[in-house]
């Protein structure tokens, strides 16, 4: 009997599985498909591989702006996805690396039995004192009529592309689409989003969304959004989408050569009988767990996509080490997910942590929101990567409640306040680091700042501080005569020039 056993070799599931292992459990792993998981195979690794690649290609046409003259770039498409692939080849894991952590692995499909058996392939018996589901998720498919007749991309299947798309739709302006958009755009093709939100990246705060909806158009990005797609159909060839406004009815269609959907997940539970040992879940809403992360058998975990609550690698690594601790360790610990951040890999980048601006503002009244812009910030305009802004929000004592970035590097600043709110600093302790200059580490520093020159703004404090020091008095004119004006400096803005007060 195994000590624990994994189903799913994705990120969450290899996490687990190896954590076990190390500590000298007795583990078996059941893969079906790959090991890595869709991250390695149709998701991080590749797609940002290909955002690279479109970056790039960016980069050299706007490199005249730097004062460098180079010719217009050649796109060869099959070797962009040929280095995609070596790099999927790459990541993939096996079987042997499995074998020599001393983790079993066994291929094929799991299913229960009972509470402490799956069986895998209606054939080879596995018994175990804990399980952990982590199957994944897969691409949701739209019911649009006519789609299934037309035929369309997924997340997975583009990378089977040999030719650059002509002319490409987008379904879905989640972060997986409005990535793929931009990094299309970029290599060459024309791109149309069409989303059923009234704004792309739904999850963050509409000023987010209006400065990437921006940089995209400037990209020849075209958008439709708050729109129903309401059918698909072949015309000479291409495929055609015909949408309707939610709001005022207005239609419309547009025509492409190739047609990307990108709407959504589910969760891969079908075929494991979750009925037979008491696991409540379905496709649509994943599995069902409480703060342990334990469904509702007392030897069953869920992690990861599976769960259909945060669909991100470094959450399903973070779910595998607290099932770790509860189900190897037997020890109690609860998922907290506060500062799990997130990041949209577009350019400008987008970064998120904690609440946004607006559920902040809803959930604490007397929360104070910083704002600073990439323009202000000394490197980026050295780098010329002047486009974005960050904020933070906080508490009247520093408590940081959420922060978001949008521009240059904004997934690396970001970490800054992660750290902070895993660790319980505050806005002051940021303020308080020294930070390396000139880097992009500024902005949080920026942010920072101007909560520790507000803090006691108008307090009692500040107002005894000043006429202790005698700074209450008026100073219009200088003891030596000159004439010149000294204003008094308002609280949180810079001396002069650059933001940081450096003066070189």
């Amino acid at each position: 009997m195994y000590d624990l056993v994994v189903l799913g070799g994705g990120s969450g599931g290899l996490s687990v599985a190896t954590m076990a292992a190390r500590f000298g459990a007795k583990v078996a792993l059941i893969e079906k498909n790959e090991l890595g998981g869709e991250c390695t195979h149709s998701a991080c690794v590749p797609s940002k591989a290909l955002i690279e690649a479109a970056r790039l290609v960016h980069a050299i046409r706007t490199a005249d702006r730097f004062g460098i003259r180079v010719a217009a770039p050649e796109v060869d498409f099959p070797a962009v996805m040929a280095r995609v692939r070596a790099l999927v080849a790459e990541f993939a894991g096996s079987g042997d690396s499995l074998k020599a952590q001393g983790i079993d692995l066994f291929r094929g499909s799991p299913a229960f039995e009972a509470y402490d058996t799956v069986l895998i392939d209606g054939k080879t018996r596995i018994n175990g004192q804990r399980f952990v589901i982590a199957t994944g998720s897969r691409a949701a498919v739209p019911k649009i009529p006519g789609l299934a007749e037309v035929g369309h991309l997924d997340p997975v299947s583009l990378w089977n592309l040999t030719a650059l798309p002509e002319t490409l739709i987008v379904i879905g302006a989640e972060p997986s689409g409005i990535e793929f958009a931009q990094a299309f755009a970029r290599l060459g093709s024309k791109v149309t989003v069409l989303a059923d939100t009234d704004q792309i990246l739904p999850r963050e705060d509409r000023e987010v969304s209006d400065q990437v909806q921006a940089r995209l158009a400037a990209d020849g990005i075209e958008f439709h959004t708050g729109v129903e797609v309401t059918k698909a159909a072949k015309n000479d060839g291409r495929t055609v989408c015909s949408w309707r406004k939610r709001v005022g009815g207005a239609t419309g269609e547009v025509s492409g050569s190739h047609l990307l959907v990108a709407t959504g997940r589910l969760a891969n539970v079908e075929g494991l009988n979750l009925d037979a040992v008491g696991v409540h879940a379905d496709p649509e809403h994943g599995i069902e767990v409480d703060e342990s992360l334990l469904t509702r058998s007392s030897r069953i975990y869920a992690i990861g996509d599976v769960l259909l609550k945060h669909e991100f690698t470094h959450a399903a690594e973070r779910e595998a080490a607290v099932v770790y601790q509860n189900a190897v360790l037997r020890l109690s610990k609860k998922i907290d997910y506060t500062a799990l951040p997130w990041a949209v890999f577009v350019d400008p980048e987008v970064a998120t942590v904690g609440l946004t601006e607006a559920v902040a503002l809803e959930q604490h009244p007397d929360a104070r929101v910083f704002h600073a812009r990439f323009d202000e910030l000394d490197r980026a305009r050295i780098d010329g990567r002047t486009e974005g802004f960050a904020k933070v929000m906080v508490t009247p004592s520093g408590k940081i409640l959420g922060a978001t970035i949008v521009g240059e590097q904004a997934s690396l600043i970001l970490q800054e306040f992660v750290v902070a709110m895993e660790n319980g600093l505050n806005l002051g302790d940021l303020a308080a680091t020294t930070h390396t200059y000139p880097t992009y580490a500024g902005m949080a520093q920026t942010l920072a700042n101007q909560f520790a020159a507000t803090r006691h703004e108008g307090s009692l404090v500040q107002s005894a501080l000043k006429w202790f020091l005698g700074f209450n008095k008026p100073r219009s004119e200088p003891e030596n005569g000159t004439g010149h004006v000294v204003a008094e400096a308002e609280s949180g803005t810079a001396a002069a020039g650059h933001s940081n007060n450096h003066g070189h």
